[in-house]
């Protein structure tokens, strides 16, 4: 915010011609908002590839010997999920990198406000859909793993996990869905503030 105040100030200098200064430095304001949201959407993407790379790796090389099909099935199910997540960042990385920061204030606006709605539809579907997936495809892949073995381990790791998949789901999913949509509404909400302004200078 003390970058946008900063910003903000010069716009409201004068120049020599008795104008407001042009917004062609727009970027200032979006830049290092969208530089934040295009490394957590990158870094995901990597995180989620090398994952699909590394259980490739083992259902190939592992030498497990399940004897049941489904359960090479199921790995490769869960490394078809984390590919199909990776993409799905990698293109929301992608439409980060499409915002175009020296268009005009207004433009500039328009693409942030269309990305904003975009990812409000996105995030009522995609998250549900990724950890629904991603436990159906765990669910089939520990079927032979739990086989004859004790009951109390297996509630043991069952309750564990089902203890992590809460707390990611409904901790840490909740919380970078909430951070996500506080930078985007304060960046729409100061080049708002930018715009009234150059269009109504005092």
């Amino acid at each position: 915010m003390k970058d946008f105040d900063s910003l903000k100030s010069m716009y409201q200098q004068p120049s020599s011609s008795g104008v407001v200064m042009q917004a062609d430095t727009i970027d200032k304001i979006s830049l290092n908002t969208k530089r934040k949201m295009k490394k957590q959407q990158l870094g995901g993407t990597i995180m989620l590839t090398l994952t699909a790379i590394f259980i490739a790796a083992l259902a190939i090389f592992g030498n497990f010997n399940f004897s049941k099909w489904y359960t090479y099935a199921a790995m490769g199910l869960i490394c078809l999920i984390c590919l199909a997540q990776a993409a799905f960042m990698y293109s929301i990385y992608r439409k980060l990198d499409s915002i175009n920061d020296t268009d005009t204030p207004a433009v500039h606006l328009q693409q942030w406000e269309q990305y904003y709605e975009m990812r409000k539809q996105q995030n009522k579907w995609n998250m549900p859909l990724y950890y629904i997936l991603l436990n159906v495809a765990m669910g089939i892949y520990l079927l032979e793993i739990f086989t004859g073995r004790p009951a109390l381990y297996v509630g043991i790791f069952l309750a564990v996990y089902a203890a992590w998949m809460i707390y990611a789901y409904f901790y840490l999913g909740k919380r970078t869905k909430a951070k996500e949509e506080k930078r985007l509404n304060d960046i729409i909400s100061d080049l708002k503030s930018i715009e009234l302004q150059l269009n109504d200078p005092q």
